[in-house]
This record gives structure tokens, C-alpha cells and sequence, in this order.
């Protein structure tokens, strides 16, 4: 089962509000007064909660925050509240890297082993490269199964990981295809100390974090007390309306590959930096965002994403996981830069993405798929099952996002709508017949609005699809065979 793992368009008005966080002037590029409008229209119906900032030339136009950084005891988020970055992190280690080989202290395409001479896995060692580290081209994967089933405070060094994945197996030959590692990036995090003689740690901090400054960016123990940080939240899927924090699913302390802690303003001072060549030189800046590697969204660099968006270019990074999704994004062309950190589920975080793409560099297929799912998620919601499919036969032509379409599903149930919730899992079964998980999903639906004989009928087809999923099969006896 799954885990809950553009032409320029001219600011409309010039107006200052006092209670939120805003510069304006006219500029042209995005309509700051109906993005808020949109994003508080998001935090109030959809449970919006973040920061957005977005910057010209360096500087914030707007700066605004959403929703609770402790939801139990309803602390709001403020513009300066730390999030977790996930993934983003790997922007920080890339150019960490990209430091030491401008320095002359590493080569991109030398081996594992000339650095790490007594690294475990001698497959790793004598042939994958630091540039397939960088790339996600290694062949090495992730190790979030084996963490998942170890004691997490167990894990506060990067050489903590190496138990977790170092008997794996490379999924293909070094060079030969992407798949997205965090274990490629723990390694590359043991490289940089190796070289260094410091822990990774320390070093970012000394080279990147200092002298971009950024005086609230760390990897914070999560055992420790640190002020202003925002806890993540997923809604519950056993429990409609209650909502679950992500504690128990966060490493306990950042890593090279992510979960580390900064703000929005800071996340800025890092754009700045990289476009400003404070943190590396022209030229290596050059290598460290020009993307190498096709992939699904788009150009893999070096721990940078580089998009073309209908003639604009955009560099940045998104992190994710379970309460956590975010994104930098940086367009050099017209000097905006984007941070989105939020610390709800991801729908949100989808919508306010794209809702900024479409102003700063114009719609996309993607962009109008989501915006037109939407739509259709409206239709059903407000008429029915039915009424959604006469209008999608009535536009062969567009396509519609199934995990959306779920996500917005689950959202029902957790405000306990289970026939809508099942009104819109129809749809998905309809429009993606050969998925498994709107089988899945529409059993939870009937399971949790007492319907057990639709529950056990749904199930029992979607482990059919899925058969080697155990707690599937548990929760099927369990319906089947209740105690």
C-alpha cells in the first residue's frame, strides 16, 4: 500500500495590507493579492499549513504563513518557523561536493574506493563514481524499510546508515539508469568526511550555512528542545478527524540525504547565494545546476532539479515525505524565487506549487491535468458519481490525477463524508481501472462507514491485484474472521 509517502503575468493592483507579510510593487510576474486570496482560501477549507515565500531579485514581495507548527496545542506557524526539508537536503551535500572538487580535493568521476578505501561493499567501491552518487545513476537504492524496524535514535552520525543498506545489491550497472537514491547520498556524505576530517555536519554548517547566512538552518536532534520548529501532520486514516504527527516516521537527526531543518528566509539566502557565486564560482555554479540526467521531473544536476517550463528555466529541489513537502524554486531568467515549506499533507502543497508555476512561467499539461481534476473532484463532491463521468466523457481529450483524486478521498473520510469519499474512489476505479489501490482505497471507504460486505468485496479484489501485500491480507481476515 501506498504511504502518504509561462509568460509573465502583470500584478493587477498595487496594495499594502497590514496584517500580512507583503512588499509590493509594480512588478510584473504574479498577482500577489489573488495568490493570497487562493492560499488562504486553501488554509481555510483544505488545511493549508506553511510558509510561502517568493522573492524578486533577491528580495521577498511576499512572505506569508498558514496554519499550526503544533496543531495539538494550536501554535501558528510564523514566516520565520523551521520546517523539515526532507530531500532538499541534498542540495546542501551536492555543494558540499562541488566545493571540495573546486577545490582540487576530489574528482567528480573518481571511484567510491579512492576515497572510502575501507568502504564495505567493495562493488560500490570500484565502480560507482561520486558523479553517479550525485546523479542518482549508481544503482544504489534507499533504506527506509530496514529504518522503519530499527531503534531510531540509534542514528545520529551518517556512518550510523551504513548498516542499513551497505549488503544491498546494485539494481543496475553504474551509469546505466536513474533510480533516486538516499543511500548514494549517505555516502557521498561519508566522502566529504573522509576529505574533510570534520563530520558532514559541521562542515555544511562552516561552508555553506555561514556564509550564505543562514543562522536557522541545522540537523536538528529531534530529541533535543529547539524553539519555533513545526511538527508534521497527516491525517489519520484508522481515526476520521484525528490527526497524526510525524514524530515516529522522522530520522532523529538530519542526514546528507535530508531531514534537516531551515526557514524560508533562509532557503532565500541559499538562492541568493548560489545565483550571487558566494558559495562556489561561476563556473562550478554552472556544473552544480545544469541538469545531466532525464528523469520523470525533469533534468537531475547535482542534488538540483533543472526544469525548461515553456522557455523559462528553473532550478531548485522538492523534499517529501510523510507531514513533510516543499520546494525551492529559483527562475534566473525573470529573478523570482519560490520557497514553499509545509508541514501538512501533500495536496496542498501540489496546488500551491503549481498555482505559482502557472503565474511565473504559464501553464503546462501537468498544471492543467491537476487543475482539471479539481474540477472534477467538485463535480462529484457537489452531484454525484455520475454527474463526474458525463462530464469527463464530455472531455476525451483531458487526463486526470489518480493520486489526487485520493488524496482528496482521504481527506472525506477524515471529515467522516464517507459518501462523497466513495463517490470520488468510484471515479478513480472508473478512469484507472487497472490500479490497484482504488480497490484499496474504496474498501477503506465501506470499511469505515460500517458497509463490511462492500469493504470485504473491494479488498478482496485489490489483494488479487496486490497479492504479496501482508497487511492487506491481515486486514482481510480481520473483516472476514472478526474476533
Amino acid at each position: 500500500m501506498r504511504n502518504y509517502k509561462l509568460k509573465l503575468l502583470p500584478v493587477i493592483i498595487v496594495f499594502c495590507l497590514s496584517f500580512a507579510h507583503f512588499v509590493y510593487a509594480q512588478k510584473p510576474g504574479i498577482n500577489i493579492i489573488e495568490l493570497n486570496q487562493q492560499l488562504k482560501k486553501l488554509e481555510k477549507e483544505n488545511y493549508l499549513s506553511g510558509v510561502v515565500l517568493i522573492a524578486k531579485n533577491g528580495q521577498p514581495i511576499y512572505k506569508e504563513a498558514f496554519g499550526f507548527a503544533n496543531l495539538a496545542d494550536s501554535i501558528p506557524n510564523k514566516t520565520n518557523t523551521k520546517f523539515n526539508l526532507a530531500s532538499m537536503n541534498k542540495m546542501f551535500t551536492a555543494m558540499a561536493v562541488l566545493q571540495l572538487a573546486e577545490a582540487g580535493k576530489v574528482s567528480l568521476h573518481d571511484k567510491v574506493g579512492k576515497y572510502l578505501t575501507d568502504f564495505p561493499n567493495q562493488s560500490i567501491a570500484d565502480s560507482v563514481t561520486i558523479h553517479q552518487l550525485l546523479t542518482h545513476t549508481s544503482g544504489m537504492g534507499n533504506f527506509w524499510a530496514e529504518h522503519e524496524k530499527s531503534a531510531k535514535e540509534k542514528f545520529r552520525t551518517v556512518a550510523d546508515y551504513l548498516p542499513l543498506f551497505i549488503d544491498q545489491k546494485l539494481a543496475f550497472r553504474p551509469g546505466s539508469d536513474f533510480l533516486y537514491s538516499n543511500s548514494g547520498y549517505m555516502v557521498l556524505g561519508l566522502i566529504i568526511e573522509k576529505i574533510t576530517g570534520k563530520s558532514y555536519f559541521d562542515f555544511v554548517k562552516e561552508n555553506i550555512y555561514m556564509p550564505a547566512k543562514m543562522l536557522d538552518t541545522d540537523a536538528y536532534e529531534l530529541d533535543e528542545a529547539v524553539p519555533n520548529l513545526a511538527t508534521g501532520y497527516t491525517m489519520s486514516t484508522e481515526k476520521p478527524g484525528q490527526w497524526k504527527n510525524n514524530i515516529f516516521s522522522n530520522v532523529v537527526k538530519g542526514t546528507p540525504a535530508g531531514g534537516g531543518y531551515s526557514t524560508a528566509d533562509d532557503l532565500l539566502k541559499f538562492a541568493n547565494a548560489i545565483q550571487n557565486n558566494i558559495l562556489l564560482n561561476k563556473e562550478s555554479v554552472k556544473l552544480y545546476t545544469t541538469g545531466k540526467v532525464k528523469y520523470r521531473e525533469g533534468m537531475y544536476a547535482y542534488g538540483i532539479i533543472e526544469n525548461i517550463i515553456n522557455g523559462h528555466r528553473m532550478i531548485g529541489h522538492t523534499g517529501g515525505h510523510l507531514g513533510i513537502a516543499n520546494e525551492l524554486m529559483i527562475f534566473p531568467d525573470s529573478g523570482y524565487t519560490v520557497v514553499i515549506l509545509t508541514n501538512g499533507e501533500v495536496e496542498n502543497y501540489w496546488e500551491v506549487s503549481n498555482l505559482i508555476k502557472k503565474q511565473l512561467a504559464g501553464s503546462t499539461p501537468s498544471i492543467d491535468n491537476f487543475f482539471y481534476t479539481k474540477e472534477m473532484i467538485k463535480q462529484a463532491c457537489d452531484r454525484g458519481y455520475e454527474a463526474a463521468i458525463i462530464k469527463i466523457k464530455s472531455n476525451p481529450k483531458k487526463n486526470l490525477r489518480e493520486n489526487l483524486i485520493e488524496r482528496y478521498g482521504y481527506k472525506l473520510l477524515f471529515e467522516k463524508k464517507y459518501n462523497q469519499a466513495i463517490d470520488l474512489f468510484k471515479l478513480n476505479i472508473y478512469t484507472f481501472p487497472g490500479s490497484a489501490y482504488g480497490y484499496y482505497n474504496i474498501s477503506e471507504a465501506y470499511r469505515l462507514s460500517g458497509r463490511k460486505d462492500e469493504a470485504i468485496k473491494f479488498l478482496k479484489i485489490y489483494i488479487e491485484k496486490e497479492p504479496g501485500d501482508k497487511e492487506a491480507l491481515l486486514k482481510y481476515e480481520g473483516l472476514k474472521n472478526p474476533k
